[in-house]
């Protein structure tokens, strides 16, 4: 009896702890990191786009609704300040009128705003001023972090990595090893993408760097789904509970 239970001792010990390995990101596995091309941003639809076009006419900067500073725009009031990508893949502006965004980066629909604006209203590109940058990636964190929930990334081109930092880091009970990605394309079709991020090549996967409307989901490990302790001091505890458990059972069956 004493064996037996040494056994399942030995055995839950094993299996109980979250070793160290699985914990750490982007160990060096040997892979080689490819260099991160600069590639400009190409709007969607559905995505998110901060326009702001200054004049020197206070009136006319009150009809571009221009009296706002990016900077000191809440990331809340920021969504409702944005112009969202219509499904055909425009947006449309106070006097401005609509403007086909679908596939353009943010230097490329500026141009297209200055046309219009000097067809229509100035006669020289020194009479205003347009910023248009992305209002933020829209993402969405599920499973074993401390925050889930839908994030905005004010930044072009974040990653897995930001995302999960944002969302209140992965919980150890959190399988580091097979992060899913859920990617919706433009024609509607939906892929999904693992990534290790225990491993350094994680950096080169094409699913690392996140796109609009992404959906993150960091699955259990077995020590949650089992209900076993992450730490030694929570294994310890469930163990000594474990093998008091055994023995009044062995010496009730001895009575």
């Amino acid at each position: 009896m004493k064996k037996l239970i040494y056994f399942y001792i030995i055995l839950f010990s094993l299996q109980s702890c979250v070793p160290t390995k699985k914990l750490i990101y982007l160990q060096d596995d040997g892979s080689k990191i490819k260099k991160l091309e600069s590639v400009e941003y190409k709007f969607k639809p559905n995505d998110l786009i901060y326009v702001k076009i200054t004049t020197r006419d206070k009136k006319m900067n009150e009809l571009f609704g221009s009296n706002e500073n990016f900077n000191n725009v809440s990331k809340e009031n920021l969504y409702f300040r944005s112009y969202t990508v219509d499904k055909n893949g425009y947006i449309e502006l106070p006097l401005v009128g609509k403007i086909y965004v679908n596939g353009k980066s943010a230097g490329e629909i500026k141009s297209a705003i200055e046309h219009q604006l000097l067809t229509n209203y100035f006669r020289n590109k020194e009479d205003f001023h347009i910023i248009v940058k992305p209002a933020g990636i829209i993402v969405t964190v599920l499973g074993e972090v401390n925050n889930p929930g839908q994030i905005n990334i004010l930044k072009e081109n974040p990653n897995v990595l930001e995302a999960i930092a944002q969302s209140g880091e992965i919980q150890l009970t959190g399988n580091r090893t097979d992060i899913m990605i859920i990617r919706e394309k433009p024609n509607g079709a939906r892929e999904i993408g693992h990534i290790d991020l225990t491993k350094r090549e994680a950096l080169n996967s094409p699913f690392f760097h996140l796109e609009n409307n992404d959906l993150i989901y960091v699955k259990p490990l077995p020590q949650k789904t089992i209900g076993t302790g992450t730490t030694f001091v929570n294994t310890l505890s469930t163990l000594m509970g474990l093998t008091s458990f055994i023995i009044s059972i062995y010496l009730l069956t001895r009575k």
